[in-house]
């Protein structure tokens, strides 16, 4: 291999660690607000979208350096029917439960593994192994990182009325308020199953972090004469 292929690959790497560290910011303010779709998956999509564009742009080391030559093969005419193939693939793993989404990450990482294909096929070994050590990282210990950042707690509650009582949105609102927490009007959902209503929402925590809010939040609903039943879980969206 040439000193060239070595320096090529080498940028390609740099380049492709700063791309996945300029999504992780993207993410963690999703993440920080409570929105997240799990900043790994802005990782993942950010450097695999930088090594795919870096691939087209070092034609002369295309296949050891052979791209040069007359009927060689350009990887540019394929990289986009693979990628959008491999993302409906993707598109199958994600699954919604309640307010919770799982699979946005395992998809991702699928997408992106077909980039990992991509720089092998046309011999971009360094790049390919410094991508899939990204995606590694990105995956395992940004994770553990963002633990001990400061971050908005998200749950996702149920809570089912005896008969009779009407709940007011107004008046969730207003309890939510006075608690520090929040509840975002498109995530707010009211049925009534023959007289019998059942709220559905997200409960966003206003201060950082704030676990006390939400076991006082439990504590009140327990002590509810008009609450029947209810569930609360940690949004999930990974």
């Amino acid at each position: 291999m040439s000193a060239a292929w070595h320096t090529a690959g080498l940028w390609i790497v740099v380049h492709m660690a700063g791309a996945l560290l300029l999504g992780w910011f993207v993410g963690y303010e999703r993440y920080f607000s409570g929105r997240a779709s799990g900043s790994q998956v802005y990782c993942l999509v950010c450097a695999t979208s930088c090594a795919v564009t870096l691939v087209a742009g070092y034609p002369s080391l295309w296949y050891w350096s052979t791209a040069h030559e007359t009927g060689s093969g350009d990887p540019t005419r394929v990289i986009g029917s693979i990628l959008t193939g491999i993302g409906f693939l993707g598109a199958g793993i994600i699954v919604k439960t309640g307010m919770s989404v799982r699979g946005l990450t395992t998809a991702a990482s699928i997408w992106g593994s077909a980039a990992i294909g991509i720089l092998v096929g046309v011999g971009f070994y360094l790049p390919a192994i410094g991508l899939t050590a990204l995606f590694v990282i990105s995956m395992t210990v940004m994770p553990r990182i963002e633990r001990q950042l400061p971050a908005h707690a998200v749950m996702a509650g149920t809570v089912r009325f005896r008969p009779g009582y009407t709940p007011l949105p107004e008046a969730i609102h207003r309890y939510m308020t006075k608690r520090g927490m929040s509840i975002p009007l498109d995530s707010l959902t009211i049925t009534n199953d023959q007289g019998r209503f059942e709220l559905q929402c997200l409960i966003f925590g206003n201060s950082v972090t704030d676990t006390d809010a939400m076991n006082r939040l439990v504590s009140e609903l327990s002590a509810m004469a008009e609450v029947e039943s209810f569930t609360l879980t940690h949004s999930s969206r990974t």
